[in-house]
């Protein structure tokens, strides 16, 4: 048991208590569990205040990081789009290389490459030139400058004219000789180099220098090589010229040409006169027959409708030379 004195200093007054150790030991728990519980609140309280800036720093973190992917798929989706765009402009240039040779384009179209199937031809098929022209006007205003950005749409429907003139004159597109009639691939993956030794025109003749047209195009590759149609038509003769040598021509009847490959080793195994015959189907090989300087194709493409011969070159859709001769 304590004993409390309490003395006031004003009434000389005094006063005591008495207290049980039960009193003081309470008091002491009370002070120690306020003591505790504000030490607790005021942990409790930095605690959530932390947590707090730690979900908001968390949440920053977070919006960051949606930033930069967000960020790279706009770059990723940027680059695909120019990808896409490239290719979009790369298959209208397809098309309108494709168009031009084929005499559709219209007026302001084409360059040195450009060569229309000829007007004959054109009216033997019933060929309605003008209603092929009027959708491509787009492609020819595009190409000033002046039509509106290129899109999938509206290259969809510039392909979609070459590909309704292709299924309603399939047969036209078949026979326009096209390709280099020289199959210049091997078995073993290599493909050998050609050039020309001597071009369409006006020349002096290697055997005899005297200044003469030549009228048709050297193709220069070593004896041998597979030649093959350069379009889809009928045989029209297999024979032994003079000066051309072994000889094969093939008439395209549905565009009124005639191709003409000479100084051939040797024929295509039962090749005969009606055969029809498909592009880039073996006729023959290349050799040194008739009057010839080495081995090579002579190549030539004959107007039925004009009566001349026209320079191969143009007809023949990007195949350039691989060496210089």
């Amino acid at each position: 048991m304590y004993t409390l004195i309490l003395m006031s200093s004003r009434k000389n007054s005094v006063r005591q208590h008495t207290l049980h150790r039960t009193h003081i030991l309470l008091c002491f728990f009370v002070v120690l569990f306020l003591l505790i519980a504000a030490i607790g609140g005021f942990n409790y309280g930095l605690s959530q205040k932390h947590l707090k800036i730690s979900a908001e720093e968390q949440a920053q973190a977070n919006a960051k990081q949606q930033i930069e992917e967000i960020t790279r798929a706009k770059v990723q989706a940027e680059s695909e789009l120019t990808d896409i765009n490239e290719e979009m402009k790369s298959i209208r240039e397809m098309t309108e290389q494709i168009l031009q040779t084929l005499g559709i384009l219209g007026q302001g179209g084409g360059d040195s490459r450009e060569l229309p199937i000829s007007e004959a031809a054109m009216a033997s098929a019933n060929v309605e030139q003008e209603n092929v022209v009027l959708p491509l006007e787009r492609v020819a205003e595009d190409i000033d400058g002046k039509q509106e950005p290129l899109t999938v749409s509206l290259l969809k429907d510039e392909v979609l004219v070459l590909h309704d003139y292709i299924s309603t004159h399939q047969k036209q597109v078949d026979e326009y000789p096209s390709i280099l009639p020289v199959d210049l691939q091997q078995a073993d993956g290599e493909k050998l180099a050609y050039w020309y030794s001597s071009q369409f025109g006006w020349r002096n003749h290697p055997l005899t220098k005297q200044r003469e047209f030549h009228q048709g195009l050297d193709i220069k590759t070593p004896s041998g090589i597979p030649v093959i149609a350069a379009a889809a038509g009928k045989v029209a003769a297999v024979k032994t010229n003079g000066n051309l040598g072994k000889t094969i021509e093939i008439e395209h009847e549905a565009i009124l040409l005639k191709t003409l490959y000479a100084h051939l080793q040797d024929y295509a195994d039962g090749l005969k006169v009606g055969d029809p015959v498909t592009r880039g189907q073996l006729i023959g090989y290349v050799g040194n027959t008739g009057r010839s300087t080495g081995s090579h194709l002579h190549y030539g493409i004959y107007d039925i409708s004009r009566e001349n011969w026209i320079n191969p070159v143009k007809y023949i859709l990007d195949q350039q030379p691989t060496v210089s001769p």
